[in-house]
């Protein structure tokens, strides 16, 4: 839940956050995974194969060979990064500590959180330049603190 006030998670573990104590919200991407990076290498030596043997391939089931050699390696690259997303987080600071606010590999679920987040705190602060102007602020606070 995101309002102008809060920022409320119920999973994987309650947490809410009061958004004048948060500072500093900022996106961190995660790590690739390990296979990722292998098969990208197996890739990139398979392609340097073929391009080396190229001048040696001379019957029909060779060149098959070299193409699948080159296309195998695209077409493995997207179905692993498919299969293993970055997880990107929303990390920020919460009374002085770095928090993590919001993680999830779910790049469009991330991204609405983030957009209501970011929301949130422009209503936050047109809000507060509203009092402001009006006069009311140091009133707001007051009553804020009592309750």
């Amino acid at each position: 839940m995101i309002t102008e006030e809060i920022f409320a998670l119920w999973s994987p573990e309650p947490r809410v956050f009061v958004l004048d104590e948060v500072q500093g919200v900022h996106v961190v991407r995660g790590s690739i995974h390990p296979a990722r990076i292998v098969l990208m290498a197996v890739g990139v030596l398979a392609v340097f194969g073929v391009l080396i043997a190229w001048p040696v391939i001379d019957s029909a089931g060779e060149y098959f060979f070299a193409l699948a050699a080159l296309v195998a390696p695209p077409m493995v690259g997207s179905t692993s990064r498919a299969l293993t997303p970055r997880t990107l987080h929303l990390v920020g600071h919460h009374l002085g500590v770095q928090v993590t606010m919001f993680s999830s590999s779910d790049m469009l679920m991330f991204g609405q959180v983030k957009r209501a987040l970011m929301r949130a705190f422009e209503a936050r602060s047109r809000s507060m330049d509203r009092r402001d102007l009006a006069g009311y602020d140091e009133a707001f606070r007051k009553l804020n603190q009592v309750l």
